[in-house]
């Protein structure tokens, strides 16, 4: 586990020669600037009290790809205009996994209480997004933690229905962010990037169940008044072409600017 002395060295490269070229830390006040504590700031990865003495962290590690395609093989049904209700995707990036936002996530599900950060930005992600759910599984069932995680994965999702394109075009809070907000960010175009965690724990008031908490950080999050992504026929806009596994999404050589 990263503890509270974690710094960055951002590495400039000229020709063959590598400097370091400025040191940076989570408390860098630049990393929140609309205020708030950055979730990495003195945080030594203590899992909270109120996690209880059973609580784990799941490793992910074996579970990646299955994040991975459970996001991208949806951005990809979106992007192609599959999903009724939904125009599609003119460029959309393929998510790929990060470390970084991988660790960021972490901290946040040490809380063991499903609460968004109040800043979780990086030096590369200045406006990082962030999803978050919680679910319970009995305890005398066998753990299955492939279905706990495209359960997520799945609830997240499904808040397609509580929107459609034309909110989406031009995004605006229209009732309860709350309730279609994680649908928005799970198909933003821009999000080249993210990074999960899972916690199990228990809680005094259920002690026959497993609390599972699962957070993903992406590299950036939808802004009102701009689209979530841009309409036009799938992956036409793609500079450096589609993906061969993924047609709707572009290529994970595209390159965008998630600090727009």
């Amino acid at each position: 586990m990263h503890t509270v002395s974690l710094i960055i060295a951002i590495i400039f490269c000229v020709t063959t020669t590598c400097v370091p070229a400025k040191t940076l830390d989570w408390c860098d006040p630049i990393l929140c600037p609309t205020g708030g504590k950055h979730i990495a700031c003195n945080n030594d990865g203590t899992l909270h009290k109120r996690c209880g003495h059973d609580a784990k962290i799941i490793d992910l590690r074996p579970y990646r790809d299955l994040i991975l395609h459970g996001h991208n093989s949806r951005r990809n049904f979106v992007a192609l205009g599959l999903l009724p209700g939904y125009y599609p995707a003119s460029r959309m990036a393929t998510l790929q996994w990060d470390e970084e936002l991988q660790y960021l996530a972490d901290l946040n599900v040490r809380t063991c209480i499903v609460e968004h950060d109040d800043c979780r930005n990086t030096y590369r992600f200045r406006y990082s997004g962030q999803n978050l759910v919680g679910i319970s599984e009995f305890k005398h069932q066998q753990e299955n933690i492939t279905e706990v995680i495209l359960k997520d994965l799945w609830l997240w999702f499904r808040e397609h229905k509580l929107t459609d394109s034309n909110i989406l075009t031009e995004f605006k809070v229209v009732g309860d962010l709350e309730k279609y907000g994680h649908f928005g960010e799970f198909v933003l175009d821009r999000n080249t990037h993210v990074g999960c965690s899972l916690i199990r724990y228990t809680r005094p008031e259920y002690p026959y169940l497993h609390i599972y908490n699962f957070a993903c950080n992406y590299a950036t999050v939808y802004a009102y008044d701009v689209p979530v992504y841009a309409t036009g026929k799938p992956a036409s806009k793609c500079k450096t072409g589609r993906n061969p596994k993924y047609p709707g999404l572009c290529s994970v050589k595209e390159a965008y600017n998630p600090n727009y």
